[in-house]
């Protein structure tokens, strides 16, 4: 098991709402990796699984998430 306490703030969008990602455990092989996501809202720490959450757009490091140009 290896747990990863992120240096840099990644925002993702969850289905409680906006967050970001505090930790990333990864159980190993068998499992999928799990996000501990910090909630915008309430504080809530919550864990998500991958397929849960997207990355929000962020201009500084050229990531954006424009549904359109997918089309």
């Amino acid at each position: 098991m290896t747990i990863i306490e992120l240096q840099n703030r990644v925002e993702v969008e969850t289905p409680k709402g906006g967050g970001f990602i505090f930790l990333v455990t990864d159980y190993g092989t068998e499992t999928s990796k799990v996000f501990t996501v910090i909630q915008d809202e309430g504080g809530l720490i919550l864990e998500w699984q991958p397929k849960d959450i997207k990355v929000k757009d962020n201009i500084t490091f050229n990531r954006i998430n424009n549904e359109s140009e997918k089309s």
